[in-house]
């Protein structure tokens, strides 16, 4: 009867969030996977028969729709089962159907697109490339923001509180449709708080506000919220997502997996936005904060962990300034750049040029081994002892680091060795660049040593060298005809001024009559490696140039990295890995920042043909992309990031400033104003409200680019304040409520609900910053969520199954699904049920005398109001079978139905 009980009352206060019927939807992840690898492939082989201007056999495939329709015949590709999607067995030339019908498409290609099919086929519900302007450079959102003037209301009798609502209402009156009405007082201020910190309000705060006549309440209640430190707490995960933060690496190779002090940029973001700081300058720190004059204060620096906190790819170079790309052009400005590295963009004015001018930025930069310090030092006992055990282990590395060095260069210098790569030099001039690396390998050769030698021979054989130009002239000699031939030219090196050898170069050859060309290397090399490093003689010294800084067998132990085999990796990357983890677990680490420096020389970037770095092509300049940037020049200092990071908050780019305004509009609506918020390209249906689109970012920039200022815009509008209750003729006529008659309603996402639980229990942990714990691990942490630890490689089931964005890319908005494994945690878990049990354990509740007493309680914590008459009967006759020997007791479970009831779940 008490179970029954139990989910009756749940019920009675709307079903569970687990309950609600909502669709599947892709993540950014798989939108991903088909944007950057499925798409590319349809687009090279397949839309010129079955794209936007021809559809042969009524097949299309540049939009989802016409994916999922198939030719004239029926479906090409049925998701989730490659055996019978047509689609996967024309392009592997089985059957009569054979696409393309004159050449197969590439192994690799064909592997993408089963993996596709198989995984369910998903695309993006984009717009059709057909419905494309002939001009890409003429879409809307690469046009200057315009300065526009709010309309007029015709009818006297709407509500209208600021200039957002006249662009509201001018798209809502021509349909014939009422706008729904305001909220009532208490809606709001949850709503209010919920948005801007992500906890509720307490019943006496919702209680003062509902007694509050003054006309400036709503703006009080609107600037405490944004003057709390809650605040930057709460749309620090918004930029967190769009950062792909977390605070390891992911799959990596000989590398600690941890980033032990990402904390700092997670901080500095949250710091930054509770000081209001002006959106240019926060994009600009997290593009170049190294490259600006910071003073005494470096926890700036931190920021740049916008670049450097990204997946490391196996440690793939290519990929990880493939990301950052993708982070700064997708997170900043709404530009899908990523697609055009191996190819140009196929819709959007983007060509392959403009993503290696970025690729060159990226480049040329380096990550220091040493990171900054960004916050002085207090000497205290236990950091000095850190310090110590730091210095213990650090010189531990340095000692096992030089033993294995000069292990390494005894073995380069051993007259075998050597002569090994003077003959791989002289070889490798008939080898084509493109196959060297190979040749290399099969000789087992270090390419770093090959190219010092390879550089210092060259400067040898530009003009007559007595050291090697011997070998130089032997190595003309055909094989067959060396041992006849050879004698006589090593005789001539002694003799003949035009070609005179070296005296110890010349005995060394004429002591080992060699029969062989390697032969008479090894004789040079033996005669080399014999010199003295140390005052040689007039004759060794032209041999002992060998050992001069900057020569071959010169290798410094700052160069090891470069040369050492994977054992002494292996033992290098252990001790480090130690020392790494003992840093990011110790508290008393003091903070470092994950930064990028400028490398001396600027990198040269080419265009790789195909995406592939071994096949280069044309030098492009370092540059931001031409869309974004009217009247664009070369950059010229340094690496280019400071010159990037100005063209991106340039009132004159067409995108950030748009995009960012409408990335707020999502946090405060749950959809943007352009539904799809990092890509503002060709392909995305125009914007549901242009006019007010540019208007607010007009107003942001005007503004001082101020994030509070547009926040308390928006929310003051009667379009913000209105009832999430929709009209039937609403629902019929505007079912996405793309007009906004009415607020939408929005489930909480899974950092929002958590800190609920924990601000109704009463054990919220207010502290802020400082390094990541663990949310799942008992004892359970009360910190709010965005102070938890993301691990790339072991991310929480839990998180997942509550649509947290994937920490391994670029997340521009949550998807809300639902999941079994929501009701699970909601029901079964060990944390929620905790909560429970502090919920009915408050002294509110403990203090009460009566039963209703308690049931009052309990809802006056959980949902900030007094239970209704209905509530409370059904409460009563819950908690009146209450059974003493019960594990759960009724109270428990009375403030777990409470916590898991749609009023608590949900933003009205």
């Amino acid at each position: 009867m008490a179970r029954w009980l139990l989910l009756s009352l749940i019920t009675f206060h709307g079903s569970t969030v687990v309950a609600a019927d909502t669709p599947k939807k892709a993540t950014p992840e798989q939108i991903e996977f088909f944007e950057k690898k499925v798409r590319p492939i349809l687009a090279d082989h397949c839309y010129g028969c079955h794209g936007p201007k021809k559809q042969n056999g009524g097949l299309r495939l540049d939009t989802s729709a016409g994916l999922k329709a198939g030719a004239d015949d029926g479906p090409v590709i049925v998701p989730g089962d490659t055996a019978k999607s047509r689609l996967l067995k024309s392009v592997r030339h089985e059957g009569d159907f054979k696409m393309p019908p004159k050449m197969a498409i590439p192994p690799k290609a064909v592997a993408t697109l089963t993996e596709w099919v198989k995984a369910g086929a998903i695309t993006p519900e984009d717009a059709a490339s057909g419905n494309i302007s002939t001009d890409p450079r003429k879409h809307w959102a690469f046009q200057p923001v315009k300065v526009v003037v709010p309309p007029e209301v015709r009818n006297p009798k709407l509500e209208v509180r600021n200039d957002i609502d006249r662009f509201i209402l001018a798209k809502i009156e021509p349909t014939g449709l009422s706008p729904a009405p305001l909220a009532d007082r208490r809606t709001l201020i949850r709503r209010a708080y919920l948005d801007l910190i992500g906890l509720p309000p307490s019943a006496a705060e919702v209680e003062a506000f509902e007694k509050d006549a003054s006309p400036n309440a709503w703006s009080a209640v609107i600037d405490r919220l944004l003057a709390s430190p809650q605040y930057g707490q709460r749309w620090g995960r918004y930029w967190l997502d769009l950062a792909r933060y977390a605070d390891t690496k992911g799959y990596v190779f000989n590398e600690d997996r941890n980033y032990p002090f990402a904390y700092t940029y997670r901080d500095y973001v949250i710091r930054s936005l509770n000081e209001d700081k002006p959106y240019d300058q926060f994009v600009t720190e997290q593009l170049a904060a190294d490259l600006l004059p910071l003073g005494d204060d470096k926890r700036p620096l931190a920021a740049l962990g916008f670049l450097t906190l990204g997946r490391r790819f196996l440690s793939n170079t290519h990929d990880i300034i493939d990301d950052r790309i993708d982070v700064v052009t997708r997170g900043l400005m709404g530009l899908s750049v990523g697609c055009a590295r191996c190819h140009d963009h196929k819709f959007d004015p983007i060509p392959t040029a403009d993503y290696y001018s970025l690729y060159g930025i990226f480049a040329s930069t380096t990550e220091p081994k040493e990171l900054p310090l960004i916050a002085a030092v207090q000497r205290t006992p236990e950091v000095i002892a850190f310090e110590k055990e730091v210095e213990k282990r650090e010189g531990e590395y340095k000692a096992e680091l030089q033993k294995r060095h000069a292990a390494t260069i005894k073995k380069l210098r051993d007259p075998a060795v050597v002569a090994d790569y003077i003959r791989a030099v002289i070889e490798a001039r008939k080898v084509p660049e493109a196959q060297l690396q190979a040749y290399l390998r099969e000789r087992d050769l270090s390419p770093h040593v090959f190219g010092r030698w390879r550089a210092f021979l060259s400067g040898q054989f530009k003009q007559w060298s007595p050291v090697y130009g011997p070998i130089s002239v032997l190595a003309d000699l055909p094989e067959k005809e060396f041992a006849e031939k050879a004698p006589e030219l090593i005789v001539a090196l002694g003799i003949n001024p035009k070609m005179a050898g070296n005296p110890l170069v010349v005995k060394a050859l004429s002591d080992a009559k060699p029969k062989t060309f390697k032969a008479a290397v090894a004789a040079v090399a033996s005669a080399i490696t014999a010199i003295p490093t140390a005052e040689p003689t007039e004759d060794q010294a032209e041999l002992a140039k060998v050992w001069a800084v900057g020569g071959p067998l010169d290798i410094p132990v700052t160069d090891f990295d470069k040369i050492q085999n994977r054992a002494d990796r292996d033992a290098l990357t252990a001790i480090q890995k130690k020392t790494d983890a003992f840093k990011a677990a110790n508290p008393f680490a003091p903070p470092r920042a994950h930064v990028l420096n400028d490398k001396p020389s600027p990198f040269q970037s080419y265009v790789f043909l195909r995406g592939n770095p071994g096949n280069r092509g044309p030098v492009v300049p370092r540059q931001s992309p031409a869309i974004a940037t009217p009247n664009r020049k070369a950059f010229s200092e340094g690496s280019g990031r400071l010159e990037l990071a100005k063209a991106v908050v340039s009132p004159e780019n067409p995108l950030t400033a748009r995009v960012l305004v409408n990335r707020v509009w999502v946090g405060h609506f749950g959809h943007g104003l352009v539904r799809t918020p990092s890509d503002f390209g060709v392909r995305t249906d125009a914007p549901s409200h242009p006019e007010l689109l540019d208007w607010l970012a007009i107003q942001f920039v005007k503004e001082g680019w101020s994030l509070k200022k547009i926040h308390k815009l928006i929310m003051t509008s009667a379009t913000y304040q209105r009832s999430s209750l929709i009209s039937a003729e609403a629902f019929k006529l505007d079912t996405d409520n793309k007009l906004l008659t009415h607020q939408n309603r929005r489930r909480l996402d899974f950092e929002a609900m958590r800190d609920s639980f924990l601000a109704v229990s009463g054990k919220l942990d207010l502290t802020a910053e400082g390094k990541p714990v663990d949310l799942f691990k008992a004892p359970f942490s009360s910190r709010r969520s965005i102070y938890g630890l993301i691990d790339r490689t072991n991310f929480p089931g839990t998180m997942r199954a509550f649509d947290v964005a994937s920490p391994d890319t670029h997340s521009p908005q949550r998807f809300q699904t639902t999941a079994p494994q929501q009701a699970l945690f909601l029901m079964n878990s060990p944390f929620v049920t905790e909560q429970a049990r502090s919920l009915a354990s408050r002294s509110e509740v403990v203090n009460a005398k009566t039963p209703t007493e308690k049931v009052t309680a309990l809802y006056r914590l959980a949902l900030s109001r007094n239970p209704m008459k209905g509530e409370l009967d059904l409460a009563l006759e819950f908690v009146a079978e209450d059974d003493p020997k019960a594990l759960f007791g009724v109270w428990p479970q009375l403030a777990q139905a409470l916590l898991l009831c749609n009023e608590l779940m949900f933003i009205d």
